[in-house]
């Protein structure tokens, strides 16, 4: 049966909010902070989140001033993302990220995109939309598994089944060039009851140069780059996360504006 993103995170999405809400996630305690440097004042400004999942980063722009437009595949997760909103200013949307944007153009001062460019096959055309809906003096921030991470995923019609393991992950041989097309074992699946259709996750391995060549054929170019360091502290909270975050970048940060 072919991969239904949707279905996908419909059944294991509340486990994924869980999964990197922990206190000892990798996403509260590598990537967030880094997104959080970067957003700058945001008091009356329009950011769209892209693929804003259960709303963790929708609100934190709201609680900074923005007005925010949140958009996800899933209604499971613009669900999770109201409930966590508990009355803030935020517009929550059904649409698939790698599809046009229901947007006019020129509408947004930010958008942010958060772990879910892995996701969209043609990198460019998404590019060019977040391009599109963007202000002449807007930003991007857009947060990503970093290339040399998602290069261990095992590809999407592998022979062995056990090769995408998430447990195993620590033997998963790299293959930075080659199909894009990845499947992996859910991560999440111990937080939380999953049914089988969440079970599996497929995803595009993207290098850094098709990131670059995607921005640059919207017209954007990358002010910051950020390859994040697990902080002294995440040691201390859990061990092993740390240390297999210290082995490879696990995040890919970048900011870009227009040229």
């Amino acid at each position: 049966m072919a991969f239904d993103s949707k279905t996908s995170w419909d059944a294991c999405g509340a486990a994924f909010d869980r999964f990197t809400s922990s206190e000892d996630s990798f996403s509260e305690n590598i990537e967030r902070p880094v997104i959080e440097s970067l957003l700058g004042d945001l008091s009356n400004t329009s950011a769209l989140d892209l693929g804003c999942g259960s709303g963790v980063y929708a609100t934190r722009l709201a609680a900074r001033g923005a007005r925010v437009v949140g958009v996800d595949l899933s209604a499971t997760m613009l669900g999770l993302a109201r409930d966590r909103a508990r009355g803030a200013a935020l517009e929550l949307l059904v649409a698939d990220i790698s599809r046009p944007l229901p947007f006019s153009s020129a509408q947004f001062d930010l958008v942010l995109t958060a772990t879910a460019l892995h996701y969209v096959e043609d990198l460019k055309s998404a590019m060019r939309e977040i391009a599109r809906v963007m202000r002449s003096e807007g930003r991007l921030i857009a947060s990503v598994l970093h290339p040399m991470n998602t290069a261990r995923f095992p590809f999407q019609h592998s022979q062995d089944a056990s090769l995408d393991n998430w447990e195993a992950r620590a033997q998963w041989p790299a293959r930075y060039f080659g199909a894009a097309q990845r499947s992996i074992e859910t991560p999440w699946l111990g937080f939380g009851n999953v049914d089988h259709a969440g079970h599996r996750l497929d995803c595009f391995h993207h290098t850094l140069g098709d990131y670059f060549a995607a921005l640059q054929s919207a017209g954007l170019q990358v002010a910051q780059l950020c390859e994040p360091l697990p902080p002294a502290a995440f040691a201390i909270k859990n061990a092993e996360r740390y240390e297999e975050a210290m082995s490879l970048p696990l995040y890919l940060i970048m900011a870009a504006a227009f040229k």
